[in-house]
């Protein structure tokens, strides 16, 4: 188990799997994330290697998920967003704290993540939770991105 620092907040955020919230497709929940969110929401979701609803005191503040289950060795990537509206409170740190917890007690190996190829917040939401940046990978959609490894 790698050393994570989440912070306070960490134990403030509960996730929870997708059930079809409608309030995930309103704007003034999710911000510009809403068609995104409305689809995300609208698909079936299967614990453990789904999709999760931050909240904090029962407000969505942020979305978490397994890209897929893990492959046959032992690896999971996981992705995640803060709503805007609550940006810079540790949101998508303490998710994917939590994403990281649910991979360990599933025997996980190595947790994984993609970020843009820059400094930016979501790679330090990866540092908090003990990544290390491990190379680069190519994304259709975004070009050449960094590539994060957390070995369990």
């Amino acid at each position: 188990m790698g050393t994570r620092n989440y912070g306070s907040l960490f134990i403030m955020i509960r996730i929870s799997p997708c059930a079809g919230e409608p309030e995930l497709s309103n704007p003034a929940v999710t911000g510009v994330f809403a068609p995104e969110m409305a689809a995300i929401s609208a698909e079936t979701h299967s614990p453990p290697w789904c999709g999760y609803i931050g909240r904090r005191e029962g407000v969505p503040v942020g979305f978490g998920g397994f890209k897929t289950s893990p492959s046959d060795s032992g690896e999971v990537e996981i992705g995640y967003l803060t709503f805007p509206q609550f940006e810079r409170q540790g949101v998508a740190t303490a998710i994917a704290a939590e994403l990281i917890t649910i991979a360990e007690r599933e025997n996980v190996v190595v947790v994984s993540a993609h970020t843009l190829a820059e400094e930016n917040a979501s790679t330090g939401v990866l540092r908090r939770n003990g990544f290390v940046r491990d190379g680069e990978s190519h994304d259709p959609d975004e070009g050449i991105v960094w590539r994060w490894r957390l070995d369990l």
